[in-house]
């Protein structure tokens, strides 16, 4: 009996890993911006778009990334870099950049607010000043292809829909490096399901800070930034609070028109995750086990069979090894990095899984997370939205919110 138990596990994983590896690859990969948007019309009016840029101490990235977007061949949008309480040259280059380009504004805030988090605040603060019918949320790290807006745009109005989401490439680094962020997206892609986010399910949705277009009128019905300002994962949230509205959302892969540089080497992927990881999972440490069982269960148990079983048995698991490996490799073709980083698989598995414990580990010694030099409570980060807007409204009854200030 345990000769067939064990012989049939290894064919169940190689037929999971050959439904989890692929076939989401096969549906995703008919979304790639250039040959969806080829053949749709150009909208009859191109609606302004505000590019709402949010950034703290990233004097290294910003002006790259700013000149990327004022180098965009859309006929109609305004860029709003918002200068988040950086304390090097940060607001000095938007400053500069703003004098040169009439399409830039840029906004220095000097203070956060009770009940923010600061990249939620300084967002809400750019989404105000702008004066777009669409609103794009970008990050100070992703350099932009000329024709990436227009594309978007015209896919977004030939579709109706109400949010779009671009998935970027990743810049070239290290082949480690290359091969934890490749990891990181296929498993981002497989937990939101982003190849069906345009289904009518309320409960598949995405959002990522590289490339968020939303309607402003829809951003606005969900109240903005501001139900949001408490949500590490805001971007996400973003998306999920849109869906769960009855929006059109749509997502497709942009690896050659958005290059995002993140997270560079792989201590500082542990460290950049540190505060939202454990936050990914609810805080839950339910819910770390279940994903550390998943990962031990998918990804060790075949090696484990390969190298245990000299019989019939191991055929179920060769292919098993054969799959993941394909599946991981094929997906990462995707996002620049090529069929070279599909042997370390099991090793950034186990990277990434010490990611996912060291963000928990850190977050419940401390009772909370420090993002841009501000602590967070737990307790806080665990309220619920509608406990939040009543604190909210307690805390502006007795100060007024800090203005931005140009």
């Amino acid at each position: 009996m345990s000769w067939r138990i064990f012989f049939a596990a290894g064919w169940i994983l190689a037929a999971c890993w050959l439904v989890a590896g692929f076939v989401p690859i096969l549906l995703y990969r008919k979304k790639i911006i250039e040959p969806c948007t080829r053949t749709l019309p150009n909208p009859k009016h191109w609606p302004l778009v505000s590019i709402i840029v949010a950034a703290r101490d990233e004097s290294r990235l910003i002006e790259k990334s700013l000149r990327s977007l004022t180098a965009m061949d859309y006929p109609s949008f305004e860029v709003i870099a918002v200068n988040d309480r950086s304390t090097d040259g940060t607001g000095e280059i938007m400053n500069r950049l703003a004098k040169d380009e009439s399409r830039i504004r840029a906004i220095h805030l000097s203070c956060l607010p009770k009940a923010w988090l600061g990249k939620c605040h300084a967002l809400h603060q750019g989404a105000q000043r702008g004066a777009g019918e669409f609103l794009l949320f970008t990050d100070a790290d992703v350099i932009f292809a000329p024709e990436t807006l227009r594309l978007a745009v015209r896919y977004f109005q030939a579709h109706g829909l109400d949010h779009l989401v671009l998935f970027p490439g990743f810049s070239r680094r290290g082949y480690w490096e290359d091969a934890l962020k490749a990891y990181f997206s296929v498993s981002f892609a497989l937990w939101t399901r982003a190849w069906a986010v345009s289904s009518r399910s309320i409960n598949i949705y995405v959002g990522i800070g590289a490339f968020n277009l939303v309607r402003r009128s829809a951003y606005e019905a969900i109240g903005g930034h501001e139900s949001l300002r408490m949500e590490i994962l805001d971007d996400i949230t973003l998306g999920k609070r849109l869906k769960q509205q009855g929006y059109r959302q749509d997502a497709l892969l942009a690896p050659r028109h958005l290059e995002l540089t993140w997270l560079e080497g792989i201590q500082g992927f542990i460290k950049g995750l540190e505060k939202n990881a454990f936050a990914g999972l609810q805080f839950s440490i339910a819910n770390l086990l279940f994903v550390t069982t998943l990962i031990v269960l998918f990804i060790a148990a075949p090696y484990l069979g390969v190298l245990v079983f000299r019989d019939a048995r191991i055929g179920g698991y060769i292919a098993a090894v054969i799959a993941m490996h394909a599946g991981y490799g094929w997906q990462a073709s995707g996002h620049r990095d090529g069929w070279r980083v599909a042997p370390a698989l099991p090793v950034v598995a186990c990277i990434f899984l010490w990611t996912l414990w060291h963000s928990a580990l850190v977050t419940l010694h401390q009772g909370g997370i420090r993002w841009r030099d501000t602590f967070y409570p737990l307790s806080d980060l665990k309220r619920p939205p509608m406990q939040q807007t009543r604190q909210k409204q307690q805390n502006s009854k007795k100060q007024k919110e800090p203005n931005a200030y140009d």
